[in-house]
């Protein structure tokens, strides 16, 4: 009876632990899951509103910061256990992030797109891009790819200032084009450099050759932005020729904006796989793919740790590891009948202590290898 009675205090513990386990679980995803969401509201709000109020060197200063928050950001966001409302985060960020990129060229008060597009500007647009390659990196290409698909709000950011299309001669014809372009840039470069932010071998030499090579190919899309837009605001050009004419005349603008995107992005996007690099190293954190090709990170230091504590909390573990190295060198044949003998008193006295200090640990483990001992030993020595 009275071990009955004990028996059924033990399972209305144990039962009563793992409620109280699943709740503190269900508890800190719920706390993970808050300050992710709110981390992301509040960097993307600050993105949309503050953006547009500065203007000149602290308007791009500010906006500058505002992409190393938003970067920032990134591995908090990682933690959200929820695949969709993950996927939903990327793309409100990303929405804000484009958004600050529109205030920085800032088409709709310049009126010449070669202003709006000077190094700074461009600047914050590499930035934007190298976050999309970072989200690959840290997380999946797949939230990437819904952050840079916001790119349109490049253009969107003017249509809201300016509540007509102006900057694009009231052409809707180019304002599609252009929404479609400033997406097609920053999908581009999750797309080409998925393969590379997913390698675990890290190379500087073909992550830097791999990012020149999409700087080149994403190029000419800007270029075709950028002109697209510029040809629009000029009335007079209405024939071919003309805008023959145009390019020759503003290849060198051209070629300025060509060299300020290729240094820019390749700039930042290196900037981003170094950082990852950097923080996995300095905190000994592993990354792993798994084959549903989600990302995981582990740190070797801390799981070590637990098995430590797992040891600490167990009592019965010394036993058990002592008992099994027992079993090792008794199949190899290196005992005697003595020294077996001497030994399964040991193990006996010190299991029987155990079980009079402890209610708790691995006790039947424990039983269960001393049993198969004994059965060997009589066995082998009978």
């Amino acid at each position: 009876p009275g071990d009955s009675k004990l028996f059924i205090l033990r399972a209305i513990n144990s039962f009563i632990g793992a409620i109280g386990g699943d709740r503190a679980v269900g508890n800190r995803t719920s706390t993970t899951t808050t300050i992710a969401l709110l981390c992301a509201l509040l960097i993307g709000i600050t993105n949309i509103y503050v953006s547009s109020i500065y203007w000149g060197t602290t308007g791009f200063a500010t906006i500058f910061v505002l992409m190393l928050l938003t970067a920032l950001a990134v591995p908090v966001i990682y933690t959200l256990p929820s695949h969709a409302i993950k996927f939903a985060t990327y793309i409100f960020l990303g929405f804000s992030t484009y958004w600050a990129v529109g205030a920085a060229t800032n088409l709709a008060q310049t009126g010449d797109i070669f202003d709006s597009f000077q190094f700074l500007p461009v600047t914050i647009f590499a930035m934007a891009n190298a976050i999309v390659v970072l989200i690959a990196i840290v997380d999946s290409p797949k939230y990437g790819y819904g952050f840079s698909g916001m790119g349109f709000a490049i253009i969107v950011y003017n249509i809201m200032e300016t509540q007509n299309l102006d900057y694009v001669g009231g052409k809707p014809d180019i304002l599609l084009l252009a929404l479609v372009l400033s997406s097609l840039i920053p999908l581009l470069w999750c797309y080409l450099l998925a393969g590379t932010a997913r390698n675990l071998r890290f190379s500087a030499t073909k992550r830097f050759s791999a990012t020149v090579t999409t700087g080149i190919l994403t190029l000419s899309i800007f270029i075709m932005l950028v002109a697209a837009i510029a040809i629009s605001q000029l009335p007079i050009i209405d024939e071919l020729n003309k805008v023959y004419v145009f390019l020759s005349m503003t290849r060198g603008d051209l070629l300025r904006l060509s060299w300020y995107y290729l240094l820019a992005n390749t700039v930042f996007v290196m900037v981003a796989f170094f950082a990852n690099h950097l923080v996995l190293n300095a905190f000994d954190i592993e990354k792993e793919i798994t084959k549903a090709g989600e990302v995981i990170y582990r740190r070797p230091v801390a799981e070590a740790r637990e098995e430590v504590d797992e040891e600490e909390e167990n009592p019965y573990r010394p036993l058990i590891n002592e008992m099994k190295g027992f079993q090792s060198d008794f199949k190899k044949g290196e005992l005697n009948r003595l020294t077996c003998v001497q030994a399964l008193g040991k193990f006996r006295n010190e299991l029987e202590l155990l079980v009079s200090k402890y209610e708790y640990g691995s006790k039947d483990d424990a039983e269960e290898i001393l049993q198969q001992i004994e059965v060997n030993v009589e066995f082998t020595f009978r």
